[in-house]
């Protein structure tokens, strides 16, 4: 009896944990079908998701990572200041 009430509480444990990480309100994708189902919802094209499947650092797991289209626009600006302020 004990045993069955330490796994449930453990179970308890891990799946709060797993709510304490914030999505964005995007919700996690498993696949390519995820991703198109996500993007019908959208209108903005910059509020649109691509999600490739990558080696994540300190992993050799891939796992989906997702960014909107602004973020990937945000991201390529940041880096091109980056490489001018070095370059200069």
């Amino acid at each position: 009896m004990q045993r069955i009430l330490m796994s449930f509480a453990l179970v308890a444990i891990l799946t709060g944990c797993e709510s304490m990480y914030q999505d964005g309100g995007i919700p996690r994708i498993n696949s390519q079908r995820d991703v198109d189902a996500y993007n019908a919802t959208v209108t903005a094209n910059a509020d649109k998701l691509v999600c490739n499947r990558e080696r994540v650092i300190g992993s050799n797991i891939r796992q989906w990572v997702c960014m909107t289209i602004a973020q990937q626009e945000r991201l390529a600006l940041d880096a091109r200041e980056v490489v001018d302020d070095i370059l200069q």
